[in-house]
């Protein structure tokens, strides 16, 4: 993936943010939200899934002024451990991450999958 330029032509990074919104006169908090941002000028840009999933954090939790944005599942995290304890999910599990899983686990039982 190539490197998003900020409008002021300076490169922006990617990184993990708290983030605050005002709704309805409430002040919500929502730490960890994935973001671009310039250091020289301080733009930060939001993906539009990330908009949409913290509105859907906001709509999900409405009595809460404090969420964390949930931490996608990594190809790296032990595959095995994660379903042994699928209820601790708030949300049902990607395909993308189905996808991630299966290859992890065919890899740790020495199988090639076919592309």
């Amino acid at each position: 993936m190539r490197e998003r330029i900020c409008r002021c032509g300076r490169p922006m990074n990617k990184e993990k943010r708290t983030v605050t919104r005002n709704i309805a006169g409430r002040k919500i908090v929502i730490k960890d939200v994935p973001v671009l941002y310039c250091d020289y000028c301080g733009e930060i840009l939001y993906n539009a899934r990330t908009v949409k999933k913290m509105d859907e954090l906001i709509r999900k939790y409405p009595d809460q002024n404090l969420l964390i944005y949930p931490k996608p599942l990594e190809p790296t995290e032990d595959a095995p451990s994660f379903l042994k304890n699928p209820g601790e999910a708030d949300e049902p599990i990607k395909l993308t991450e189905l996808v991630s899983l299966i290859s992890q686990l065919a890899t740790q039982a020495g199988l090639r999958l076919a592309r």
